[in-house]
């Protein structure tokens, strides 16, 4: 079965989930869009390889960092890793704050896949010609502000109209699938973090990746700022704040505001032991 130790950005939840795996014998799922990219462990806050050698861990180092990775490539992923198979027969914790990622597995999502081969060209046209595509091709256009993204998408869910992706069912409890963990000083523990990474290597980390991917240059404020501290603080503080309205919506997942690890530990071991 695999349960959801959730939480907000620098809640703790990273460590609270290995001390859990360990004690039950489970091994984790991370739920986390960026800690599928290989090369950003200081970022990321990744588990050690003393940690990984003790738990088996999913969802991490999947990705090149010059890749846009979505969540139809995290679920694709597990599907290839047997995840939803694996869920009837052993116990998973799923960690992260990925609320999408989160989303996609509990209610099954049905996508509309996109093509690489289609998208590769459809990105080589400029605005007004992706225009023209949809006048030639008689496609109604979106009645939102118009882009190249929105336009190239508008394209291919015409053309993958009857396709669709949905993800297996998963073994999860019928009541709580688990916890968010909502820890009152986020913003204290945001600044704490940030200035550990920055003094344990995070900017050689970040020099060293090759051609990274958009998603990774804009994620937690990795753009080419004077003040990588402030900037990266910044992000992740608003970061958080999304994962707090998200999550909200979030009926299966029960929501702690507290600063005790040990209270997030009850309920969380309430959800596994029922």
């Amino acid at each position: 079965m695999i349960y959801f130790l959730t939480g907000i950005t620098a809640s703790g939840k990273s460590n609270l989930a290995h001390k859990i795996a360990i004690e039950r014998g489970m091994s984790i799922l991370s739920v986390d869009s960026m800690a599928v990219y290989k090369g950003l462990d200081i970022l990321t806050a990744k588990p050690s390889q003393v940690m990984q050698a003790q738990v088996k861990y999913y969802g991490i180092d999947i990705a090149d960092p010059d890749q846009n990775f979505s969540v139809v490539d995290y679920l694709n992923y597990l599907i290839e890793q047997n995840i939803p198979e694996k869920s009837f027969n052993e116990d998973i914790l799923a960690v992260g704050g990925s609320g999408l990622y989160v989303k996609a597995m509990i209610d099954r999502y049905e996508f509309k896949p996109t093509d690489p081969t289609i998208r590769s060209e459809l990105e080589q046209l400029n605005f007004d010609q992706l225009k023209l595509f949809h006048e030639l091709n008689e496609i109604p256009l979106p009645n939102v502000e118009l882009n190249k993204r929105r336009l190239i998408r508008n394209i291919e869910d015409f053309i993958l109209e009857e396709s669709k992706y949905v993800f297996p069912e998963l073994c999860i409890p019928d009541n709580f699938v688990g916890v968010f963990w909502n820890h009152p000083d986020y913003k204290i523990n945001i600044e704490k973090r940030t200035n550990y990474m920055i003094n344990n290597g995070l900017l050689d980390e970040v020099d060293n990746l090759q051609n990274p991917s958009k998603t990774v240059l804009q994620a937690i404020g990795l753009n080419l700022s004077d003040d990588y501290e402030e900037n990266i603080n910044i992000k992740t503080k608003r970061l958080a704040k999304k994962q707090i309205t998200w999550f909200k919506k979030e009926s299966k997942l029960k929501m702690l505001t507290t600063d005790n690890s040990e209270v997030v530990y009850e309920e969380i071991m309430k959800v596994i032991n029922e």
